[in-house]
């Protein structure tokens, strides 16, 4: 504040001195001669005008370049210097000694109305041109901003327009693939309604190999052999005619790791007491199928695993032993040179050839009693698959045959697919 009334109180010296002036004594003599000298400097030159002196004022109180003078060729008017930030604050709070401010009550004084209108005028312009300028940059603003959302929607629609094309191409595809796949001579090998054109075709080679290896290069084991490997299976209290034996790996459930998220995991116990984590998968409708074709055929599971690792499983998936009787392991397999094991159905000695069917994912496991074999397609983890429901219903028609051996030869037409060529 100090430096504000210091500020402002310089502008004021000359006023300040005048009053000092005025407030000295004189005697009459110098008092006569001081009017003397008045009336002759009054004479010899004019008094100053009223103009002269508001253009002294015409800033008002000093600004920020009070320290330099207005040009004399400066027009009287509102003043192009920009005025101090103490302005308001100085004009309210007057030093004593103070002169006022400039007197307009002379309309030559004042500053050309015309002049202040006109420039009133363009300012209002120059406000509305600033309000339009305002408008239509916050207009262009916007439609910037917007222009992504559009971007961003139409990219949207695009997107959603090319998956809905993705998947009307793929339903061609399938209906391409089934339409082609519905009249290949070996179709019925698949019982369910669909199948894709590389899982079929990967499944007819892998049947179609251990089908060549079986007629070509497998060689029956003596009657000696034969009959040291002979069991008796356990009957059922209501004895059915048909026999069913199921493979278990790939073709009820698949064995996995604990990494694969197994659905079950059981303890597996050995001869000698040694214990075995097993996890595994079970196919969809397994359940029921066995439920269902334990009212045709009597079931025993056929499997070139341990006896142990199959009890583990079995037990899981008929605890109580309503529909699986029995079961033939890896010591009742015949196992070839090079390591792979056939289920030799003739080891079976309460059963008859043409009432027995075996169901198994590797064709060459029933190598020597191809007649009496159904291949079926191998899983491992895919919960839509529906083999096991349609493979019921061709089993509910065989139950009915006299020799099993005959109908899956016609049907199935497994001796027509080793000569047949594959592309």
């Amino acid at each position: 504040m100090d430096n504000i009334y210091k500020f402002k109180a310089s502008s004021s010296v000359g006023h300040l001195k005048n009053l000092n002036n005025d407030k000295q004594f004189y005697s009459e003599e110098e008092t006569s001669k001081k009017e003397e000298e008045e009336k002759q400097l009054k004479k010899v030159s004019k008094p100053p005008s009223k103009m002269s002196q508001f253009s002294k004022n015409a800033t008002g109180y000093q600004t920020d370049d009070s320290d330099k003078e207005t040009p004399r060729n400066n027009k009287v008017g509102p003043s192009n210097q920009k005025v101090s930030k103490f302005r308001n604050l100085v004009n309210t709070k007057k030093i004593e000694g103070d002169n006022d401010d400039p007197n307009y009550d002379d309309d030559d004084d004042k500053p050309t109305t015309i002049q202040q209108q006109m420039q009133h005028v363009q300012q209002q312009n120059d406000d509305q041109y600033d309000i339009e300028q305002q408008a239509k940059q916050m207009q262009q603003k916007y439609a910037k901003a917007d222009k992504p959302k559009e971007q961003k929607m139409k990219h949207s629609n695009t997107q959603q327009t090319m998956d809905v094309n993705s998947d009307v191409e793929q339903m061609k595809n399938k209906q391409q693939q089934e339409g082609k796949l519905k009249n290949h001579p070996f179709r019925h090998l698949i019982y369910g309604p669909s199948i894709g054109e590389n899982s079929f075709n990967k499944f007819l080679q892998l049947t179609q190999r251990g089908l060549v290896y079986a007629k070509k290069c497998l060689k029956g084991p003596s009657d000696k052999f034969i009959k040291s490997k002979m069991v008796q299976l356990p009957e059922c209290i209501i004895v059915k005619p048909k026999t069913l034996l199921l493979d278990l790996d790939e073709t009820l459930i698949h064995s996995c790791s604990l990494r694969e998220n197994p659905q079950v995991t059981v303890t597996a116990f050995g001869d000698y007491g040694e214990e075995a984590k097993i996890h595994f998968n079970i196919r969809p409708f397994c359940a029921w199928f066995l439920q269902q074709m334990s009212q045709l055929y009597t079931i025993y599971v056929f499997t070139a695993s341990s006896s142990a690792y199959a009890n583990a499983i079995v037990n899981y998936l008929d605890p109580k032993r309503q529909w699986i009787l029995g079961i033939l392991s890896r010591g009742n397999c015949m196992e070839t040179k090079n390591g792979f094991f056939i289920k030799d159905l003739r080891i079976v000695g309460n059963k008859q050839l043409k009432d027995m069917v075996i169901v198994d994912n590797l064709a060459h496991s029933f190598g020597f009693q191809i007649e009496n074999g159904i291949p079926i397609l191998e899983w491992h983890n895919d919960q839509n698959d529906q083999e096991l429901k349609y493979l019921a219903t061709y089993l509910m028609e065989a139950a009915d045959q006299e020799d099993i051996r005959v109908f899956n030869t016609q049907r199935l037409k497994l001796d027509q697919l080793i000569e047949y060529s594959l592309e």
